[in-house]
């Protein structure tokens, strides 16, 4: 099908806020607390109350921040450690609040008229970029109360539940290995090969550049119009 184009002799420009750039914070220690009076909040329908020090949210909308205040999610990720993140909270008797966790995940927090912590369990997997949580709704005249955010590096490394008791839950590990992994390497030919065959092995976009590679030869044999036609490519 060919288009038919029109000429617009005006066109609008999009408009955006200027970005902001904050300066980069580095959360030091294995285990920490963020308070959820520190995060950054979006939208109405909140209110600090500061005798309690929570953040009380109705009607929902809000959006909590925490991302200037835990730790960057990819910090140990070469010694095989996720960051673990749990939500303290309180909840009127009826509020069934749906929030968006860390993990991107929507969920239903339990009702706790005394408070409770939930441990999201897909922060495994994956943390969101802008670690926000985002109320999604609670019921009409109920309430949510967010105290903190609890944090905590934690290996990659499993034992299934039943094995608790059985098998040490600790993973012990000795400074000198941990150095051994951010100590650069010496390059040689073996290592330039290790890092290409791992790179094919989880790059499948890579890989795919590695049989065109292979394959171009047989492109050479083709002459220029041959070729071009292959592409499919639509005159501009």
């Amino acid at each position: 099908m060919e288009y038919k184009r029109e000429f617009f002799p005006i066109v609008k420009k999009t408009i955006m806020p200027r970005p902001v750039y904050r300066e980069e914070t580095d959360i030091l220690g294995q285990s920490g607390i963020a308070w959820a009076t520190e995060a950054i909040i979006y939208g109405p329908n909140w209110y600090h109350d500061r005798e309690q020090g929570l953040i009380e949210i109705y009607d929902a909308g809000p959006a909590l921040c925490f991302r200037d205040i835990l730790p960057k999610k990819h910090k140990y990720a070469r010694e095989g450690l996720y960051l673990r993140l749990a939500l303290a909270y309180r909840t009127t008797e009826n509020a069934n609040a749906n929030i968006r966790t860390f993990s991107g995940n929507h969920v239903n927090l339990p009702n706790s008229l005394k408070g409770s912590i939930y441990i999201d369990p897909f922060t495994y997997h994956w943390v969101s970029d802008d670690m926000t949580i985002n109320i999604n709704s609670i019921y009409l005249n109920e309430k949510l109360w967010i105290q903190r955010v609890e944090w905590e590096w934690v290996s990659k490394e499993t034992i299934f539940d039943d094995e608790v008791g059985k098998k040490d839950i600790n993973l012990i590990r000795s400074q000198k290995e941990i150095e051994a992994i951010y100590t650069k390497k010496e390059i040689t030919s073996n290592t330039v090969k290790e890092y290409l065959i791992n790179r094919v092995k989880h790059d499948e976009n890579f890989a795919k550049r590695c049989l065109a590679l292979l394959n171009s030869d047989n492109l050479f044999e083709k002459d220029l119009v041959t070729i071009y036609k292959g592409l499919n490519i639509r005159d501009a």
